[in-house]
């Protein structure tokens, strides 16, 4: 599997260290997984006239 390195800043790290029970990874995986397919659907509606 791929891997992708993110900065963040160091006021959001702390943030998010408040919540180690949180798989931060994941969340981010997760989240980046519906971008793209929001991306590639509008994409194809673009594409058959529809946006």
């Amino acid at each position: 599997m791929p891997t992708l390195t993110v900065s963040i800043p160091q006021e959001l790290k702390k943030r998010m260290d408040q919540y180690p029970e949180i798989n931060w990874p994941e969340v981010l995986k997760t989240r980046l997984k519906k971008r793209a397919e929001a991306l590639l659907a509008f994409e194809q509606k673009r594409r058959r006239g529809e946006a």
